[in-house]
Parts: structure tokens; C-alpha cells; sequence
């Protein structure tokens, strides 16, 4: 674990490293000044509707009543134990909280975050393969540091789509003897129980097509809201072009980045990925790499205020929370 740890927090110095070697210091100095500012605003506010969203989406997700405001707790406080703690440990903080507070078992919790996440790389994967709608994609791809992350962004989501579907069908439709094989594993009993539960939570989604129909709308307005957000702060940039396929371009291969190299709090990832993509619309490097940044830290900043507000409110502490959903 401590190498992982190492080796990810290398990645994501290098990765800075090298954007800002792109970055002459009076040019962004120049850049920043000719901002427009308040276009942050609109995006705070797309970034919040989009948070609203999905926190009622992982409420007709998991199938229980509960009120908005927990939801929308738990979504805050989650995000931002993703977004700051490395490896991707803070993935389960919101089944633990779902669990702690709400009385949700934690295998259905899960199921309902794994459908989640599976319907967010099916988004994904459909931006990435329209993308060549929008921009003419060079012969080689998409290089980042020698990796095309187009092409990685596509096998990793279609992969990831692809177990997902494989998981929950092995769990839910072929059921016992899964599992029981599952409790032949070790610490097997516990994760039998996991999965019988998941399985439960899966089946009783899977009953109720209203709320996959519902979840799927919600998702769309997710990000719809988000990449007008983006629209927003690249249209605060004088330099940096604001048609849809500029903003499609920007943040599909953003976010294939971002699912391909997971750094803490994205950083590194997130910047040469969204350069990569505004070179594709001539914009110059220089340029690029500081709306990079900019864009990066104010999406930031909404994140740990959201969810520091939140963890503040629910009389916590985040490094508290991240380990007892490591031991839940």
C-alpha cells in the first residue's frame, strides 16, 4: 500500500511538473488578468445543481426514503473523500454513511453505487466515441506523455462497464452457486454475505424499471449541468473557444484521463489531459495549461467547500470517516 502511495503521488508531481513547464509566468500573468471572473459563479452554481442531481439519483439508486438533505450530505462528504484521499479509498464512504446513518445495509448501498458507477462509464464511454463528431482526432490518437488516453480512457471504461455487467449478472441472476463459491474464498463468509445483499439490492432495482429510467434522466442533467459549467469558465478565457464540440472535447478526454491515471484530487491527470484536448482546437499550450489549472482548482474549491461544509455539520472529521468505512 505504501508503495502504490508512493508511486501515485510521483505520477502526479511529474504529471504538475511537466504542465507547468508549459506555463510562461508573465504570459498566465496576462491570461489571468483578462478573465472574467464572474463566469465561476454560473459554474458553482451548474456544479451545485449537478450535486443535486446526483444525490436524488442515489436516492431512487438505493430505494429507501430518505430525506434530500442526508443525501445530499453523504454525496458532498463522499466527492470529497474521492477528490483528496489517494487510491481511490474514499470510494467507500458513502455505502458506510448510508449504512451509519440511514440504517442501509452496506452491500445494497454498494449495488446502488455500482449501478451508478456503471451508468456514469457508460456516459463516458458514449462522449469519447462521439468525439470524432466534433474535432478531427490526430492519426495517433491523443498522446499524453506517450499514452493515447483516448484509447485507454475507451478500454477502461468499456472494460469497467463490461466486468460491472458480468459482476452483477454472475451475483444476481446465477445467484447461489456464485456465492457459495464466493464463501469458499478467503474471509469468504463475510464477503458471501456482501454479495447476497448486493444481490438483493440489484434485483429489486432491476424490479422497479422506473427507477433505472429515472436515474438514467437524472444522469443526463448531471452532465448536461457540468459541461455547461465548463462552457461557462471557457467562455471567461479570451483565447480558449466555446462551441459544444470545444467544450465535449475538453472534458471527455479530461475525464478519460482522469479514469485512466486516478491521482490524488486528479491533479496532474486532469491538467495535461485537458491541454492535450484544447490543442486540438489550436489553442497555445501556454494558455491551455493555466485554464487548465484555473478550471481544475475552482472545481477544487467547490468540492472540499461542499463537502468540508457538510463534515463540519455532521460533527465529523474526513480522515475519521475514510477509516471506519475501510473497516465497515
Amino acid at each position: 500500500m505504501r508503495w502504490r502511495l508512493v508511486a501515485v503521488l510521483a505520477v502526479t508531481v511529474l504529471c504538475l511538473g511537466w504542465v507547468l513547464t508549459l506555463i510562461d509566468p508573465g504570459k498566465a500573468a496576462d491570461a489571468l488578468k483578462a478573465v472574467e471572473w464572474w463566469t465561476f459563479l454560473p459554474m458553482f452554481l451548474m456544479y451545485l445543481l449537478a450535486h443535486t442531481l446526483r444525490s436524488m439519483r442515489l436516492g431512487l439508486l438505493v430505494g429507501e426514503k430518505i430525506p434530500f438533505k442526508g443525501l445530499f450530505s453523504i454525496n458532498a462528504i463522499g466527492f470529497l473523500a474521492i477528490n483528496v484521499v489517494p487510491l481511490r479509498l474514499g470510494e467507500a464512504v458513502r455505502p458506510y454513511l448510508l449504512k451509519e446513518n440511514h440504517g442501509i445495509e452496506f452491500g445494497r448501498s454498494v449495488a446502488a453505487i455500482v449501478v451508478e458507477r456503471i451508468i456514469d462509464l457508460c456516459m463516458l464511454l458514449l462522449m469519447l466515441l462521439a468525439l470524432s463528431w466534433w474535432v478531427e482526432l490526430p492519426p495517433g490518437g491523443v498522446m499524453v506523455n506517450d499514452l493515447d488516453v483516448l484509447a485507454v480512457g475507451q478500454k477502461m471504461a468499456g472494460g469497467l462497464v463490461g466486468l460491472g455487467f458480468l459482476g452483477l449478472i454472475g451475483v444476481v441472476w446465477m445467484g447461489d452457486p456464485v456465492i457459495r463459491l464466493i464463501a469458499k474464498l478467503p474471509a469468504g463468509d463475510r464477503l458471501a454475505i456482501f454479495a447476497e445483499r448486493m444481490r438483493h439490492g440489484v434485483r429489486e432495482l432491476v424490479a422497479n424499471p422506473g427507477r433505472c429510467v429515472g436515474a438514467l434522466l437524472l444522469t443526463l442533467g448531471v452532465w448536461g449541468a457540468t459541461l455547461v459549467g465548463v462552457a461557462f469558465v471557457m467562455s471567461g478565457f479570451p483565447g480558449v473557444p466555446t462551441t459544444l464540440g470545444s467544450v465535449w472535447t475538453v472534458w471527455s478526454v479530461t475525464l478519460a484521463g482522469m479514469t485512466a491515471v486516478p491521482t490524488p484530487g486528479f491533479f496532474g491527470a486532469y491538467e495535461l489531459c485537458c491541454v492535450a484536448a484544447l490543442t486540438l482546437w489550436q489553442v497555445d499550450p501556454g494558455l491551455a495549461a493555466t485554464f487548465a489549472l484555473t478550471l481544475h482548482i475552482g472545481q477544487f474549491i467547490f468540492t472540499c467547500g461542499i463537502g468540508g461544509t457538510f463534515v463540519f455539520l455532521e460533527g465529523l472529521t474526513l480522515g475519521g470517516v475514510v477509516k471506519k468505512s475501510r473497516q465497515g
